[in-house]
Formats: C-alpha cells, structure tokens, sequence
C-alpha cells in the first residue's frame, strides 16, 4: 500500500481510478474547502472514511491506496493493438526521480499513450517519483523492458515513426515536425543524450529551438515542450 497527503494526488485517483483506494482519513475539524470537496467526491463514490485525529497538527487528511504496477513488453504488444495514432514515450536512462515524475505528469496531461524504460540504468516507479507525478504513475501505463532498442523495432513492424529528440545543428525542428502518424519518442538524459544505437533506429532527430546562450534543457522540461506540440498539432 502506498500513502499520500498530497490534496492533487488524492483528487487525481478519487476522480480517476477510485478502484485503487483503500481509506480516506480525514481530520473532521478541517475548515479547508478542497479537503471537504475530496470528502465529499469519497461519500459520492461510496469509499472507506475514517475521521482521526492526526499527531502531526498540520496534516489534514491521509489516502491509503493500492499502488499501480508496471507492465511488461507483452502487456504493451497487446495494448498497441488497441490504439491507432499512439504516442509512445520511450526514455533512454533517465535517472532522476523528479525527472521522471514531471515527465509522467505531462505525459498524462498531454495524452501520451504509454511510458516505457529499460530495466537497468533508469529510475522506475518509486516513492519520490509517485509523489511528484501527483497521481499520473497512476493513471498512465508505465512498461519495464529489457532493452529500448527491441521495442523501436517493435514499434516499427507496426508502422510507427522514431523521432529523437536531440539538439544537434542537424537536428529539425519541433515545429517543422509532422507528428500526425503513430510515433515512438525517444528522450535522453541530459548529460548523455540518446544512445547510438537508438539514435540509429530514428526515422528523424528533432530539436526544439532554444537560445545560443543555452546548452539544453533538462528531460522533463524538453518532454513537456515536444508531447503538447505533438498535441497541439493534433488537436487543431
């Protein structure tokens, strides 16, 4: 089981995955308006909740719930099946907890349709990174494979496009970038990039364009500017 305090998290997966929740404690002397909303989105829904009285003078209110579970290469073969036009996120050792949480965030916000990272050299669904993520570890489809590589030949046997997304001089820009079809985007760590060996697997290497006077961007800023262009695009 898994707790949080977080008023957005407990929101997100009352409204979205209800399922998921185990009890509400809530201090009943809270004059907090968002906390008696949540009270009252938990009564509707016909949730556990419990009235306590917290040690902490400053803590209000305490979800308990059954924390996802990452899937597996043949969950995503079978959930590709099911999606036309996907956006498949696809992060090359991304290592830091708030990275990876903000990048889950967004990709919930901008409707990526899954997640996935390598078994070794990456960071994976941890408490830190629950916490950030406010709820979207939750709700979007995070996938554990062993290499990033099968999965960009997986993902081309079925039509999609591989777009890396690295700020070489070479690289095309975000905004010249036709994101229509079904894409498969890489994003590397800041510190070292995409790998050459999925760099070869790119259909194309995409950039957004930033001042001279900056190196780059760190990997969940640089996902949050693709994924709502991908989206913006496709919802005009």
């Amino acid at each position: 089981m898994f707790e949080t305090s977080d008023l957005n998290t407990i929101k997100t997966l009352l409204a979205n995955k209800p399922e998921s929740v185990r009890l509400l404690e809530v201090d009943d002397n809270s004059i907090s308006k968002r906390i008696k909303d949540i009270k009252k989105i938990a009564i509707e829904k016909k949730l556990k909740i419990e009235i306590k009285k917290f040690k902490n003078p400053n803590k209000k209110i305490n979800l308990i719930f059954k924390p996802s579970e990452p899937k597996n290469i043949e969950y995503l073969e079978k959930f590709l099946e099911t999606k036309e036009d996907a956006v498949i996120l696809l992060l090359d050792h991304i290592t830091d907890p708030n990275n990876l949480g903000s990048i889950l965030r967004t990709s919930l916000g901008g409707m990526v349709d899954a997640v996935v990272v390598p078994k070794s050299r990456a960071c994976h669904l941890t408490k830190s990174v629950r916490e950030v993520s406010k709820g979207s570890s939750e709700l979007i489809p995070f996938v554990i494979v062993p290499n990033l590589k099968r999965i960009t030949e997986m993902l081309k046997l079925r039509g999609f496009l591989i777009y890396g997304a690295e700020g070489s001089s070479q690289s095309e820009s975000i905004y010249d970038t036709d994101f229509s079809k079904k894409i498969g985007l890489i994003i590397g760590s800041e510190n070292t990039g995409i790998q050459e060996t999925l760099k070869s697997k790119c259909d194309k290497i995409i950039k957004i364009p930033i001042s001279d006077k900056l190196e780059s961007l760190n990997a969940a800023i640089a996902t949050s500017v693709i994924v709502f262009e991908i989206n913006r695009q496709r919802t005009n």
